[in-house]
Parts: structure tokens; sequence; C-alpha cells
């Protein structure tokens, strides 16, 4: 048996060989690729995330067990109330959602940046509460996110659903933004699937597009590949659960569509997206990747973008990054930041792992907005006081 001493011995063995695997294995200062230019220069000079290292949460750096907690903390958290909740009717009578937080008090006339959330492929308002609440808190800014039709609460009164969001509808959205807040430079981050629709967004629009800069994190790339890369156990898991939150929840919409029980019957995340397309309105499986999938119109991105992803993301996993790298510094005024850890858009850091991506997304849109053209607010008239 051990004595009192030996024993005492061995924990500080463990404990100093884990402190020699962290610092070496699991600690790294992000990976940047990015196009060449004054812009760029200045943004990383001016976000400090970028050029240190990043410290995982040392108790839960693993990839599940940061995913996990992620997911413990989403059931566990409160409720976050927005301070308005809009229903959009679209062109062709589907409905969608816009949720503002920090709108309070804000002008039409104001020239102060609105952030606009895209959330993830199950998701509403409240699952990217935490960089809505980051935004406010940390810049101050005024944020909305944009729901897609079929999620949350809102009503499926067309027979219609898209997991990816539909950039058609988006571009309603980011119009009725723009002309409520015409004079607020508007700046976009997705989260998971929400950085897809964005992208998808941002490649159609080219130098059209309605957004000053953006952010995707842990984006897929291209969807028909990625989607049968998921990690098994997460494919059934998504799988079953877009079963649930789709089909389920809308049945008495959705049922009566071709197509229906196909879709019903998918055991994995892929299956589900392959046959997802006749619920979609495409006429096949081609016709809806077309239509949908980011990969065939990112190279077209012409706003400032930041892409993150991680090495250890077992659903947006890194194969699909490895096959995009190399074009993804011909975009004009774009970073990859590529990092060793971080798991699917967890990145937890410090003791009481809290979100590193949260603060770098408001680092580098602070960075941006110092860089766009002042507007200058119209001066107030004064009027003479009578005598």
């Amino acid at each position: 048996m051990l004595s009192s001493f030996s024993f005492v011995y061995l924990i500080l063995f463990l404990i100093l060989a884990f402190l020699v695997y962290y610092f070496l294995e699991v600690v790294e200062e992000p990976v940047l690729q990015f196009s060449e230019g004054e812009f760029i220069r200045r943004v990383i000079e001016n976000c400090p995330c970028l050029t240190r290292k990043y410290f995982p949460t040392f108790w839960c750096f693993n990839n599940h067990l940061m995913l996990a907690l992620l997911l413990f903390r989403e059931h566990r958290s409160k409720f976050f109330h927005y301070d308005k909740l809009e229903h959009l009717k679209m062109k062709d009578g589907g409905v969608t959602g816009l949720a503002w937080s920090n709108i309070q008090g804000k002008k039409k006339t104001d020239t102060d940046p609105i952030a606009i959330v895209f959330h993830t492929i199950s998701g509403d308002e409240q699952d990217v509460k935490s960089i809505v609440k980051a935004i406010g808190s940390q810049l101050k800014w005024a944020s909305v996110v944009c729901i897609r039709r079929g999620h949350g609460n809102l009503p499926l009164s067309k027979p219609q659903i898209n997991t990816m969001g539909s950039s058609s509808d988006l571009k309603e959205q980011l119009l009725y933004i723009k002309k409520k807040f015409p004079n607020s430079p508007l700046f976009g981050v997705g989260i998971s699937a929400g950085s897809g629709l964005l992208a998808r967004y941002l490649g159609e629009s080219g130098t059209k597009s309605l957004l000053d800069a953006a952010v995707a994190i842990s984006p897929a790339y291209d969807i028909e590949k990625a989607f049968h890369r998921v990690h098994p156990i997460y494919s059934k898991i998504m799988g079953q659960r877009l079963i649930n939150y789709f089909l389920k929840r809308h049945y008495e919409t959705l049922s009566s569509l071709g197509g229906f029980q196909e879709v019903l019957e998918s055991k994995t995340l892929g299956e589900f997206q392959d046959r997802l397309h006749r619920l979609s309105g495409f006429d096949d499986k081609e016709e809806y990747y077309r239509h949908s999938n980011p990969a065939l119109v990112m190279k077209n991105i012409r706003t400032p973008i930041m892409i993150l992803n991680a090495k250890d993301d077992p659903i947006c996993v890194n194969q699909n990054v490895l096959e995009n790298l190399h074009w993804l510094e011909t975009l004009p005024n774009s970073i990859h930041v590529y990092t060793k850890r971080g798991s699917h858009i967890a990145y937890f850091e410090g003791w009481k792992a809290i979100s590193w991506s949260d603060h770098l997304v408001c680092e580098y849109f602070k960075a941006v907005q110092d860089q766009l053209p002042k507007k200058k607010k119209k001066p107030k008239m004064k009027t003479a006081k009578k005598r």
C-alpha cells in the first residue's frame, strides 16, 4: 500500500503531468489565414483574442465535454426576455420572425450599429441569447434575431420547411430592418447552421449585401457532404431532434406533403437533409442543394467576414475546413480563425467556462466599426428664446 507521502507525491506528479499536457497540447494561439490589406491589418491589431493564446477551460477542454456543457447550460438557463417579437409575413404567405433586444429608445435616425443574429438548425431566439447578451453588455448595441419559418413559436402558415433557412426570406427580413433603421450599420453573426444561411445570403448578394460585416461561427461549408460527416452519435441525435422539432410539431401542416413519410423515417442528420427536398418545395435533392448549399456561392462574398472553426469540432468536422482553406484567403477583407480546441460553437475559456467566441465577435465588430465612414448626425435646431 502507498504511504501518505507516496500518495501526495503521486497526486503532485499527476497534477504536474496534467499541466504539462494542458500547456503543450491544449493551449494554442489561433491560426489566422487572411487576405492582405490595410483593413485586415487594422482589424487584427484591434482584436487581442486573435493574437494571444486561447486557454480552453481546463476542466472541460475535451470536445465532447465542452459540447455537453454547452447543451446542459442551454437546458438549464433562464428564459431570456426580448424587448419585442415581430411576425413578418413573407411574399409567399410564410411567416418569419424578428426578436429585438436592447432596442428600447432607438430611433430611426440613430447611427449606432445593429447586430443581426442567425440561430442554429433547430433553434430560435433563445439558443443564441449568449451572443445577444454579450453584444448588449460589451458593445451596447441593439440586436435582432432573424427567426426562420417553422422555428420557435412561429406558426407554419405555409406547408414548407427548410432547416437551413431561405435566403429569399432573409432578404425580406433585412430589407425590413434596413427600412426601419436606415442609418444604422448592420453586422451579422451566424451560429452553426445560421452561418450557412448567412454565407448563402452574402454569396448571392455579393457587393449588394446590406451587411457591413459578418462573422460565421462553426460553418460546415459544403452541406451536401458535411451532414454525412457528423460524428455518428451526434448525427443520430440530431436527426431525431429534427424529426421531433419540425415533422412532429408541424404534423398537421406537413403530413399531407409527398415525401413526408420518407423524411420521418430518417435515421441520421444526413438522411434527413437528403430527403427534405419535397418538404422544402423542390423537385429533387439536387435542386434543393443548388438553392441551399452555401459552398456554391461563398466565393462571391464581398462583405468583410471572419470565419471561426475548431479542429476538434465533432459536428462541422475538420475535413470540411481542410477542403476549403485553399480559397478562403482569396475572399477580400476576410479572416479565417482556426483553433485547436473549441468543439462546436462552444469555445469555453477560463475557470468559469465563459465564451471566448462571444468576446472575439464583439472585438471584431468594434474593430470593423472603427473603420467605417462616420455618419454625421444632423445638428439639432436651436429655438430662439423669446425676450
